[in-house]
């Protein structure tokens, strides 16, 4: 096709073929419009899941009785109105984001809201309740990476990425007394993945999603309709979030690690924030105990954790540490389960650790986690020291010379070389800086 256009400068004689995976279209344009001239794609999947039996329509077609050239009509009849409002978003999502980060976290969180947005699709059950999802359906631990982006912007798009697994630990389709890792890929969604379970992992992160989405709207009305489960997956987290054992987490893409301070983190933050759900719910009963489990939990954790000028990676290993970015919600929600003391000796022992394009995710790898990176940056209350993290990170993606959509994991050395994790929506984790400037201004 390439080579017929380059020499006819048309696709109208182009001969036919059998071959249906590409698409060429060719069009002249007026070099003196008025108007900047665009082209118009879309794809029709038809349908975008089998969800649990049910052949859901995608959200623009939830009744499926729309067509593919209706979208043509309506994009070409609402194309100024929607560009002038996309190009007014663009101006204060730089503006907001300089504000509170600079020019180099402005242009991350850019890159950033691109690629997270552009990984969901949008459904309706017949139920009509909203669902918000990438391919997989999880994982949660992804959807908690990515949070502070939507919960920035809009928590009912949380809501409805949380949605399904609400829906299959309550429907008696899972029995387990945490969260499921995922629930399958496209096109059936029946189940949980093949993988193994992060049961702390991912019951502390449906508890602190739920708990911030409480802080932003300051509504609780999403936690207490789900308040039998939340409970289930808080008395889970108060009798194994400490010591985690050997459990997986989300950095065991690295290695396996028994014993994980930061999982053990998560555990806690998760019980404590199902006590600020029971406080705004008013159940004060159920807010002391599990606030005073918490601050038990978290007197443990430093007892465990304490490597001197810093906490080990885990319980078990002397000598070791690892990036506590879980701490970021402590501050967050304000919660103050851990001490200050913890959050500056681990920020300070960080900056010993930097290299070219950042710091390591632990002593075990020389592998950078973006949207970790930037949580750990948000711990600080410098902002000299925030950019301290930050732009080694931005260094990295202004000048790798791999062209692939943005990268969350890639190693800390001069070359900068990847991983095989890029594309993914967690990068919508660069968000944290904004959500903390908008629930301390909320608070």
């Amino acid at each position: 096709m390439r080579t017929h256009f380059m020499k006819e400068g048309s696709l109208k004689e182009m001969r036919k073929s059998n071959e249906k995976r590409y698409t060429a279209f060719a069009q002249e344009l007026e070099l003196d419009s008025e108007f900047p001239q665009h082209l118009t794609i879309s794809f029709d999947g038809l349908y975008t899941m089998s969800y649990f039996g049910e052949d859901l329509f995608p959200y623009w077609n939830k009744e499926g009785t729309k067509k593919i050239e209706e979208l043509y009509e309506n994009a070409e009849k609402d194309y100024k109105e929607v560009m002038a409002k996309c190009y007014a978003f663009d101006r204060r999502l730089m503006e907001q984001a300089y504000l509170v980060g600079g020019k180099e976290y402005a242009e991350l969180c850019a890159l950033a809201y691109h690629q997270t947005v552009a990984s969901f699709q949008m459904s309706e059950t017949s139920e009509n309740e909203m669902l918000y999802f990438t391919p997989l359906v999880g994982t949660v631990d992804s959807y908690y990476a990515a949070s502070p982006l939507f919960l920035y912007y809009n928590p009912e798009i949380l809501k409805a990425m949380l949605a399904p697994f609400f829906y299959y630990s309550e429907s008696g389709k899972w029995n387990k007394p945490y969260p499921a890792h995922d629930l399958g890929g496209y096109p059936f969604v029946n189940g949980p993945g093949k993988g193994a379970d992060f049961p702390v992992e991912e019951a502390g992160n449906m508890l602190i999603m739920v708990a911030a989405m409480a802080e932003v709207e300051q509504d609780v009305s999403y936690a207490e309709k789900h308040w039998e489960t939340l409970s289930k997956w808080a008395n889970y987290l108060l009798e194994n979030g400490t010591d985690t054992k050997g459990q997986m987490n989300a950095g065991s893409f690295v290695a396996r690690c028994p014993h994980h301070a930061n999982l053990s983190v998560k555990g806690i933050l998760g019980v404590a924030s199902y006590a600020l759900l029971a406080k705004m719910l008013e159940k004060q009963e159920e807010a002391d105990k599990y606030l005073t489990a918490a601050k038990e939990m978290s007197k443990e954790w430093e007892m465990l954790a304490n490597d001197g000028d810093h906490y080990r990676l885990a319980f078990d290993r002397p000598d070791s540490w690892g990036q506590k970015y879980n701490l970021v919600w402590d501050r967050l929600l304000g919660l103050n389960i851990f001490p200050e003391r913890v959050i500056e000796q681990e920020i300070a022992f960080y900056t010993t650790k930097l290299g070219t394009y950042g710091c390591p995710l632990d002593s075990e790898t020389n592998n950078v986690k973006a949207e970790w990176s930037v949580w750990i940056a948000s711990l600080s209350k410098d902002s000299v020291q925030f950019r301290k993290f930050l732009l080694p990170l931005y260094l990295f993606m202004n000048e790798t010379k791999t062209r692939v959509p943005m990268p969350d994991a890639y190693h800390v050395s001069d070359k900068g070389t990847l991983t095989k994790y890029w594309g993914r929506p967690v990068v919508g984790g660069y968000f944290i800086q904004l959500l903390e400037k908008k629930l301390n201004e909320s608070k």
